[in-house]
């Protein structure tokens, strides 16, 4: 990992003099541009606790989500944070919000954080492809990182995540059994990874099945939110017969937009979720789902970056869960 001293070292002075820059000191114009653009080059990360940082394992550990407010994600926080905590590790937690911005400015705590390392799942909101030189940097510099339901981008990092191409082929074929033939779907951002292979397992049952694929009935837009899937879904009412829904918060409000609407859940229209939040089963019809074992994932991803920062992984692995479908009133 750089440090001030390495810094000056290069740049040819003193690490005092580095340490003005870092605090808008008094230094010379030239000097001051010259540090600056080592500090670029290096991928410096500032931190007057470096030196002693270094010799010491922080037993820190970063986690991001799109949204604290989704059930699934609560319960993966819980699910991280008791299993960090019996190995005394603290856990930081960084909300995105879904956006890219968000995201890039709780790396960057991360890193000033010392952490040990880093698990980190999908946006959900936007494509954050363009933080990969943030995931490199961290990795160069001793930071270990586990995804969860995200693109690797070509790092050499896990990916844990449930089979999500599994999960909608087995929820499309059970609504194609129960003789749904108009079967549309609705999601978040086309280019996630979630929505990518939750749309391949939807189409592939309508193929093996040889229903049309009607693209008008494909919305693939927006947030995984209960706002966005009841947005979609009044694009679909009278043109459907049934709907999966990339996460249970839009297949909520799925069924909030076709009752609104005058049409009943699941007369008229059979509606289905994704994750098997504990609110699937609560509300009125209860909502058929594909279950998201996420305690398990969140568990696998926490043994294998300890076992990364302890060093007794040294080959990164994709792991899928195979999820299972629940039938209840909705479907």
């Amino acid at each position: 990992m750089v440090t001030i001293y390495d810094i000056a070292k290069k740049a040819g002075v003193s690490p005092a003099t580095v340490s003005r820059v870092l605090n808008n000191g008094p230094v010379r114009i030239s000097t001051k541009e010259k540090i600056l653009k080592i500090i670029e080059k290096e991928n410096f990360v500032p931190d007057n606790r470096a030196v002693y940082l270094k010799k010491l394992n922080t037993k820190k550990i970063g986690l991001i989500v799109p949204d604290v407010l989704n059930p699934i994600y609560s319960l993966k926080i819980k699910v991280i944070h008791d299993y960090l905590k019996e190995r005394n590790y603290y856990l930081i937690l960084g909300n995105s919000y879904g956006y890219v911005d968000e995201e890039k400015s709780i790396l960057e705590m991360f890193e000033r954080e010392r952490v040990a390392g880093v698990i980190i799942g999908t946006c959900e909101g936007e494509d954050d492809s363009c933080l990969v030189p943030i995931f490199t940097r961290m990795l160069n510099n001793g930071i270990k990182i586990v995804f969860t339901g995200k693109k690797n981008y070509g790092l050499k990092v896990d990916v844990i995540s449930v089979n999500n191409v599994s999960g909608t082929y087995k929820i499309t074929n059970y609504l194609i059994k129960t003789g749904r033939k108009k079967i549309g779907f609705i999601s978040g951002e086309k280019s996630l990874r979630a929505t990518e292979e939750r749309l391949e397992g939807y189409l592939k049952a309508l193929k093996e099945r040889g229903l049309k694929i009607d693209k008008e009935i494909i919305l693939c837009e927006g947030e995984y939110k209960l706002e966005n899937g009841k947005r979609l879904t009044k694009k679909l009412l009278r043109k459907v017969d049934a709907i999966v829904c990339g996460n249970d918060l839009m297949a909520i409000g799925a069924i909030k937009a076709i009752e609104e609407n005058g049409l009943k859940v699941p007369d008229d229209i059979s509606v289905c979720g994704f994750d098997d939040i504990f609110l699937s089963s609560l509300i009125k019809p209860s909502l058929t789902t594909v279950h998201q074992p996420i305690e398990k994932i969140s568990e696998i991803a926490c043994e294998r970056l300890i076992g990364w920062i302890d060093g007794k992984i040294k080959k990164e692995e994709e792991i899928l869960i195979e999820p299972e479908i629940i039938i209840r009133e909705s479907a």
